[in-house]
C-alpha cells in the first residue's frame, strides 16, 4: 500500500483510517491518523537526532525546567529548583548519598554550577544541543512507548557540563501492547519526509510540550514531572530520569542520575526536589572484588548477562543489574568499572564456564561489561577490542554530544542505525499485521537503561 493511509493494524485489521495532510502551518489542534505504510526512509537528523539550531530554539533551558516544575504543582521557582539540585553535589551527610556502602566522593566542585543563572540569555548558561529519539527503548510489552531526550551543554563557566532529561512516554493503551505506541514510532519516522525544517519544529515543539493524537491516541506530552521518575508522597520512583555529565574546574568527568520527588500527593501542590539516585547499569567494584556483602548475590546475577554481553553487534550488547548493586556515580576517569583489572579469581574461573563462544575471553566479558556503565560508555571503552572482531566504538572523549552539536562516532556509526533498524522494523510490522513479540526486552534487545 503506497499511501498516506493503512490499516490500523493490530488495532482493527479491517478498518480503513482517514488520511490527513502534513502541511508545513499544522497546528497544535491536528492530529495525524495513518501509519505511513511503506515505512519511509529514516533521515537521522531528522527522525532520531535532531541537532537543527531553529528547533532547538524551541526548547530553552528554563522553558523546559518551568514544563516540569508548573506539571508537579511544584510551590518553588523553577531557577531555586535548580539551584537546590546542583547543591545536591555538596550533600555528604545525606543517607541516600551511598547506604550500599559502595563510596562517592563528596562534596564535588560541581556545586559551583549551582551559582550562575542557567536560564540567562548571555554569560554561563545552559543551552540545548540535541533532542533524541529513543523509541528503540520501549519494552515489547509496551509497559511505555520509550524514551524521549533533551540534551543540555553549558556555555562558558568553569569545566564542562551537560544535562539530559530522559523523559519515559506513557502507553495510552497499554492493553494494546507495543502496537498501543505506533503513533509514537510513526510521528518520528514522518517527520524524515517533512522537508520543513520550520514544520519539523513546530511538529516536535507539540510532542514534547503539549502531546499528540495519532492513530487514534493522545499522547500526553513528554516533559512533564511524572516521566522523569517523580514520586510523590514518600512512593517509589517512577519511569524516567534526568542524568549529568559534568567536568567541574576539569577535575573529573563523572555521570550521575537523578529522579524528581515532592512530599505531597500527586495532584497537590508542594515544593519539587530533584533526588539523586543510583546510576543504573553501574555496578560496583566492591561485587567483581568479591569484597561486600552483596558480592555472592551479584556474582550469581552477573553470569546470566554472559549471553547478552555475548552478542556480536555492539549496539546490542546489554547487562542488566538489580538496583542494590549501582553506583551512586560513575567516573569516567577512575578506573573502579575497568572490571577487568580486578575481578576476583574465583569469580572469573565461573565467567569462563558460561561463555559458549570460543572467541570470547573472560576479559571480553569484563570488558563488556565495562561499556554497559556510563564511565565505560563515555570513555573507559573507546576503541576496546571487545572480542570476536569487535571493537567499541568511540565517544568524542566524554560526551557523545558536545557543546557544538557534533556526535560521536558511536552514535552516528553504531547506536543511531541500530535505533532506525528497530525502528523501521517495528513500522513494517505494523504494515505488515504482525503482532510484537513480548520477550520482556525493550525493542531493541538492550537493557531498559541503556546510558547513549
Amino acid at each position: 500500500m503506497n499511501s498516506t493511509c493503512s490499516l490500523r493494524l493490530l488495532f482493527a485489521a479491517t478498518t480503513l483510517v482517514g488520511c490527513v495532510s502534513e502541511g508545513d502551518d499544522l497546528q497544535f489542534d491536528e492530529v495525524e491518523q495513518a501509519v505511513l505504510c511503506p515505512v519511509p526512509t529514516l533521515v537521522t537528523e531528522r527522525s532520531l537526532a535532531v541537532t537543527d539550531p531553529e528547533i532547538l530554539a524551541k526548547f530553552s533551558f528554563q522553558r523546559v525546567m518551568t514544563a516540569i516544575n508548573t506539571s508537579a504543582s511544584g510551590t518553588g521557582t523553577p531557577l531555586q529548583l535548580y539551584k537546590e539540585w546542583m547543591a545536591t553535589w555538596g550533600a555528604c551527610t545525606d543517607t541516600a548519598v551511598d547506604p550500599n556502602g559502595y563510596k562517592i566522593v563528596c562534596p564535588r566542585v560541581e556545586t559551583q554550577f549551582g551559582t550562575f543563572n542557567p536560564f540567562a540569555a548571555t554569560g554561563t548558561r545552559f543551552v540545548p544541543v540535541a533532542l533524541m529519539n529513543r523509541f528503540d527503548l520501549a519494552p515489547t510489552n509496551g509497559a511505555d512507548c520509550g524514551e524521549y531526550r533533551v540534551v543540555y551543554a553549558m556555555q562558558g563557566g568553569d569545566g564542562r557540563a551537560f544535562i539530559i532529561f530522559e523523559s519515559r512516554l506513557p502507553n495510552p493503551d497499554v492493553a494494546a501492547g507495543a502496537a498501543g505506541c505506533a503513533g509514537v514510532a510513526d510521528f518520528w519516522a514522518k517527520l524524515s519526509t517533512d522537508n520543513s525544517v520550520t514544520s519539523r519544529a513546530t511538529k516536535l515543539e507539540r510532542f514534547y510540550f503539549t502531546g499528540i493524537t495519532a492513530e487514534g491516541k493522545t499522547f500526553a506530552p513528554v516533559v512533564a514531572a511524572a516521566n522523569y521518575g517523580l514520586a510523590s508522597a514518600g512512593a517509589a520512583f517512577g519511569k524516567g530520569q534526568i542524568r549529568t555529565n559534568f567536568f567541574g574546574q576539569f577535575q573529573e568527568w563523572h555521570l550521575r542520575e537523578f529522579k524528581l520527588r515532592k512530599p505531597c500527593a500527586t495532584g497537590s501542590a508542594c515544593k519539587l526536589s530533584v533526588a539523586h539516585t543510583t546510576v543504573k547499569t553501574n555496578p560496583a567494584d566492591e561485587l567483581f572484588r568479591g569484597t561486600h556483602s552483596r558480592s555472592a548475590a551479584f556474582q550469581t546475577s552477573f553470569l546470566n548477562q554472559v549471553g547478552t554481553l555475548s552478542r556480536v553487534n555492539p549496539a546490542t550488547i546489554a547487562m542488566t543489574t538489580n538496583n542494590n548493586h549501582n553506583e551512586f556515580e560513575s567516573s569516567a576517569q577512575v578506573t573502579n568499572v575497568v572490571y577487568r583489572g580486578f575481578t576476583q579469581a574465583a569469580f572469573r574461573t565461573q565467567i569462563a564456564s558460561k561463555i559458549t563462544n570460543p572467541r570470547l575471553t573472560v576479559n571480553n566479558i569484563l570488558d563488556r561489561a565495562t561499556t554497559q556503565t556510563c564511565g565505560g560508555c563515555h570513555q573507559h571503552s573507546n576503541f576496546v577490542n571487545l572480542g570476536d572482531g569487535v571493537t567499541w566504538p568511540s565517544s568524542l572523549g566524554f560526551v557523545h554530544v558536545d557543546e557544538n552539536r557534533t556526535l560521536s562516532d558511536a552514535l552516528r556509526l553504531s547506536f543511531l542505525p541500530r535505533r532506525a533498524t528497530v525502528l523501521k522494523s517495528f513500522l513494517e510490522r505494523q504494515c505488515a499485521g504482525t503482532a510484537t513479540v513480548d520477550d520482556g526486552l525493550t525493542l531493541s534487545g538492550a537493557s531498559h537503561d541503556a546510558p547513549n
